[in-house]
């Protein structure tokens, strides 16, 4: 009898292991499936989950189920091969200068992101850095749903570009603004026509209003008081 129990009792052990290698698969392939997807829509359509931290969520999800299936599945080559996989991306990031690591730090946690502001029902500005070679970049992005979408965005470089001088430099991260977008207090969304939408930028003293054409969908003018 006592047998009997002790063997009941590792069957269904056994049993309950393999439900949760199955269920760690399943979540694993999903995941996945939804990191390629969101990756596909933010870098073709500048698409992606709706607020900051949704994508941020779903990366360590990912990395976090990818390493338990790691662990479950150890004895299976392909466990093993997509380890090395993962350990040879991260040491070739740090070859290359560490530059595609560290944009990958900031964009897959907070640090990358200076500020953020609901505008209104339909907008939310948030400014950014996700590089070491260029300056924080202030995007406007339309909310969807589920989904939102980068519509205007702008940089150190496009403001220059507008003052109609020689820009000697390469890289936004070599030009000295009087008032950088990273310094800014605070968004504010400003006119809307249907043909241009315009944000202030807050700095405590002299504010910079940016207005952006809808149609090209860059920026058309930008005004300091």
């Amino acid at each position: 009898m006592v047998v009997i129990i002790i063997d009941f009792a590792y069957i269904s052990y056994i049993n309950s292991f393999i439900l949760k290698m199955k269920i760690s698969l399943y979540l694993f392939i999903l995941l996945s499936v939804l990191l390629v997807a969101d990756c596909v829509l933010f870098f073709k359509f500048q698409m992606s989950l709706a607020g900051y931290h949704s994508d941020i969520i779903l990366f360590w999800s990912w990395l976090l189920t990818s390493l338990f299936v790691i662990v479950v599945y150890w004895k299976k080559l392909i466990a093993k091969v997509f380890l090395g996989l993962m350990v040879l991306a991260v040491f070739g990031s740090v070859l290359m200068m560490g530059l595609p690591l560290y944009s990958l730090m900031l964009s897959m946690t907070s640090a990358g992101l200076h500020l953020k502001k609901d505008l209104n029902e339909k907008y939310r500005a948030q400014i950014v850095g996700y590089g070491v070679m260029v300056h924080p970049w202030i995007e406007i992005i339309e909310k969807q749903g589920l989904l939102e979408q980068v519509i205007y965005k702008t940089t150190e470089m496009d403001i220059e570009r507008l003052k109609k001088e020689p820009i000697n430099v390469k890289f936004d991260a070599q030009l000295r603004p009087e008032l950088r977008i990273s310094q800014a207090k605070n968004i504010v969304l400003g006119k809307e026509t249907d043909s241009t939408i315009a944000i202030t930028l807050f700095y405590g003293g002299t504010n910079k209003t940016l207005t952006f054409d809808k149609t090209n969908k860059r920026l058309l003018e930008i005004k300091s008081k």
